[in-house]
This record gives C-alpha cells, sequence and structure tokens, in this order.
C-alpha cells in the first residue's frame, strides 16, 4: 500500500508541474517547499498546485519542491528559494522565536501563517487489564512514550503537557520504536502506549489484534487552557470503524500541517491561492486521502500558532472563516 500511495503522489505533483504555465513578466510561479516524497507533505503541496494551476488566478502558476522537511523548508523562506512552506505547526512557532532546532539560525520574525492543513494524531493504547479509562489514569503505569528526539516522543510529550501531566507521574516511562509496541503490551511489558501518525496505523492495529488492546479517549475539554495557550495542538478524532471496537467518535489531540509564507510575499498573491483552493475546495480535500476530512473553518483556525499573513487575514475576514 506505501508503494501505492508513493506512486500516487508523485503522480498528483507531477500533474500539477504539467498544468503550471511557463513563468514570464506577466505571469508568476510561486514555489511551495514540502518534504519527502514518501511523506504526505509532498503530495500536500501537489494537492495546492494542482487546484491553483487549474484556476491560474491573475495568472498564478504553482510548482513544488520536496524538501527534507519543517527544518530545510524554513531555510528556504529565510533564503527566498520558496514562496510557501507546508511547516508543522509547533515547528512554525519555534522558527519564529528561533528556539530548539532554530535557535543557530536566529529568530524569524516574518514567518506568517497562509492555511492549516491535515493532522497528525495521537493514538493512546492500552491493555485491558491495566483499566486505563483517561490520561489521568495514567499515573503509576509503565508507559512507553517513544524513542528520545522521535516524533513520537515530541507528539507524547506535547499530550501530557497539556493534560498537565508529566514522565514523572508513570511507574515507568519506556522508550521504545514503533515496532515494538504491539508485542511489548501483549507481553505485557507496559501499560499503555503514545503512538502517532496518520490513522489507521498498523502499530495500533497489531496491538488490538494480538491482544484486544483498547484505545483510551483524550478529551480536549479539561485541557482547554493549556491548548490555548500551547496553541501548536488542536482536538481531532479518530472517526468511527477506524480501528476495531471504535464504535463512534474517539477524541484525541492533533498536530497540524501548515502552509506559510513571509512578510515578503504580496497579500494578494496569498489571497488568491486562498480563494482558487477554497473555490475548488471539495476537489482539493479528494485529491489525496491525508487531506480527507479537512474542513474549510479549520484551514483558518486550528493549529495556527502564529500571526496569519496579511492576506490569508484578508481572505478570512471576507468569508467570516475566523
Amino acid at each position: 500500500m506505501k508503494g501505492v500511495a508513493t506512486v500516487a503522489a508523485a503522480l498528483l505533483v507531477m500533474g500539477a508541474a504539467v498544468q503550471a504555465p511557463a513563468a514570464s513578466a506577466e505571469r508568476k510561479t510561486l514555489v511551495v517547499a514540502s518534504g519527502e516524497v514518501t511523506g504526505t507533505y509532498y503530495p500536500a503541496a501537489g494537492a495546492l498546485c494542482r487546484v491553483v494551476n487549474k484556476e491560474r488566478p491573475h495568472g498564478m502558476s504553482c510548482a513544488v519542491t520536496p524538501s527534507m522537511g519543517s527544518a530545510a523548508n524554513v531555510e528556504a523562506l529565510r533564503s527566498g528559494d520558496a514562496d510557501f512552506a507546508i511547516l508543522q505547526s509547533r515547528a512554525a512557532q519555534l522558527a519564529v522565536s528561533g528556539s530548539e532546532g532554530f535557535k543557530a539560525a536566529g529568530p524569524f520574525p516574518d514567518l506568517r501563517a497562509v492555511m492549516s492543513l491535515h493532522g497528525e494524531s495521537v493514538a493512546v493504547v492500552a491493555r485491558q487489564a491495566a483499566e486505563i479509562k483517561s490520561l489521568a489514569d495514567l499515573k503509576g503505569k509503565r508507559v512507553n512514550v517513544g524513542r528520545t528526539g522521535s516524533f513520537q516522543r515530541a507528539m507524547a510529550e506535547y499530550t501530557l503537557e497539556a493534560a498537565g501531566l508529566s514522565e514523572g507521574d508513570f511507574a515507568a516511562s519506556v522508550e521504545l520504536d514503533l515496532a515494538e509496541v504491539a508485542s511489548e503490551l501483549c507481553e505485557g511489558n507496559i501499560d499503555a502506549a503514545f503512538v502517532s501518525g496518520i490513522h489507521p496505523m498498523a502499530e495500533v492495529e497489531a496491538a488490538i489484534e494480538g491482544c484486544d488492546a483498547q484505545l483510551v479517549p483524550v478529551k480536549a475539554k479539561p485541557m482547554e487552557v493549556n491548548l490555548r495557550r500551547m496553541g501548536w495542538l488542536s482536538p481531532a478524532t479518530l472517526g468511527k470503524g477506524t480501528y476495531d471496537g471504535i464504535d463512534g467518535d474517539l477524541a484525541t489531540l492533533q498536530l497540524k500541517a501548515v502552509l506559510v509564507a513571509t512578510t515578503r510575499l504580496a497579500p494578494d498573491d496569498v489571497h488568491d491561492l486562498l480563494k482558487a483552493v477554497h473555490a475548488n475546495f471539495g476537489a482539493f480535500t479528494r485529491l489525496h486521502p491525508v487531506l480527507k476530512g479537512l474542513g474549510k473553518a479549520a484551514t483558518a483556525r486550528d493549529g495556527i500558532a502564529i500571526k496569519l499573513h496579511d492576506g490569508a487575514d484578508r481572505f478570512y475576514g471576507e468569508t467570516r472563516l475566523k
């Protein structure tokens, strides 16, 4: 399936490139820095460009360039090699302040949000015998939080911060690779695990099939104050049927991918891109499975933790989405 998805993503972006008109004095080609070809940012950017190249607002065209992810995309924006880029919502916030992985490059105060895209959600998987019904029940349990420096670890830490918990609340904080989670859970070596990504995920399915593991709801309501303070996490749901045993929507949290630009980009260019996407929103969300379920209102709100670009602010004001 991964190979099929990769081919589909490549065809999607090739289609975007083929439709893009040649640049000229009257026709502007805007470049979107995305991610690795096998990832999700690349086809998401391809979907954006397909729509823009269909509409060609004021002669605008769009081209996708692959990259190694958020850090490389920030550098492409700084250097002017890209006009737009896709970043994780937390990475966008850190880039603005010049913190953590962006400390060496320094603050990037000119970075602006354009629209929120797809999300990567956290699932908390637990042994039934552990009797874990909520995040609070993780206290005193053996919990996998993922390897240090991994996306899995970051999502676990973000979720715990939002819930007002820490690894110190656990009987043991365990660092496993994703491939180890199901076997360790089913053998009783851990009580629960954080597993994050685009669901359904094989690691969660293996735990459910192997030992009837259950999913723990991650309810946003008790975390509202912390979620507002943090800004980069937003509520989400795992829909009915995502996994065996989910009979209705299961509450969770997500880290969003966000389309960004800089203040150097003209507000009209940002406004026109958003207008083209929203005029073809149904077609846009059908161009790749990762965009399924994205709502118009969410594009203006979810996971946006930095200032909106002036062009985006104008568009969302006109459409009453913010």
